[in-house]
C-alpha cells in the first residue's frame, strides 16, 4: 500500500493542495498496531502536602461592627470586635491590629478608649473558643461636618500548625443624622422643627 505524499493531496486536474492536519494523521496511523488505553479517574490515595496542609490549616474569625448605625456630635460610639477560633485546632500567637481609623475627610482619628496593647495579643486559642475586645471613639463636630462615615478597619492574624492566617472587616458609621442644636440646616428651602 501506498501512502499520499504527507501535507499534499491532487485534485482532479493534477494540482496540488494542501490536506489537513487530521487527514495525515489518519493515512500514517492508519496501518499501526493499536494499543488499549486506559482511563485512570479519581484522586490519588494520599494527598501532597501542600493539599494535605491547606486541609489541616484552622480558621480565625473576625466579626466587627459598631454599636449604632449612624451618630451625631457628642454620641459614643463602641466598636466591638469577636475573633473566634472557627476550626479543630489550636491557634497561637493571635493578634488583633487596627488597621485604620478616619471620617470622611480621611483624617486620622484616635479611639477614646481602646484595650492596652497586652489585651490585643492572645497567646492561645483553643477550637471554638472566642474572645471580645472593644474600642470607643467620642463623635466630634469636625466629624460631622465631613458628613459621610466614619470607618474603622480591623485585622486579626494567628498562627496554625506553622501557617500564617487572618481575617479582615470593616465597620461604618453614617454621620447622617443632625444634632438638635446644630446652627446649619441642611437645606436653605426647609426649616427644622424644634
Amino acid at each position: 500500500m501506498t501512502f499520499p505524499t504527507p501535507g499534499v493531496s491532487r485534485g482532479k486536474a493534477g494540482a496540488r493542495r494542501p490536506l489537513s492536519l487530521l487527514k495525515v494523521t489518519r493515512a500514517l496511523h492508519k496501518k499501526a498496531p493499536r494499543q488499549q488505553s486506559v482511563v485512570v479517574r479519581g484522586l490519588p490515595h494520599s494527598p501532597s502536602g501542600l493539599l494535605a496542609r491547606k486541609k489541616n490549616a484552622g480558621h480565625v474569625a473576625l466579626v466587627y461592627g459598631a454599636d449604632r448605625p449612624w451618630a451625631i456630635p457628642g454620641d459614643t460610639v463602641i466598636f466591638t470586635a469577636w475573633i473566634t477560633n472557627d476550626s479543630a485546632s489550636y491557634l497561637r500567637d493571635v493578634a488583633l491590629i487596627p488597621r485604620s481609623f478616619t471620617n470622611e475627610g480621611m483624617e486620622v482619628l484616635q479611639y477614646t478608649a481602646e484595650p492596652v496593647q497586652a489585651d490585643l495579643e492572645i497567646s492561645l486559642l483553643a477550637p471554638g473558643q472566642s474572645v471580645m475586645r472593644s474600642f470607643s471613639y467620642l463623635v466630634t463636630d469636625s466629624d460631622h461636618l465631613h458628613g459621610g462615615s466614619l470607618v474603622s478597619a480591623m485585622r486579626v492574624r494567628a498562627t496554625c500548625r506553622g501557617q500564617l492566617i487572618a481575617d479582615e472587616h470593616d465597620a461604618l458609621v453614617s454621620l447622617s443624622g443632625m444634632r438638635r442644636d446644630w446652627p446649619f440646616e441642611t437645606d436653605p428651602g426647609q426649616r427644622r422643627n424644634s
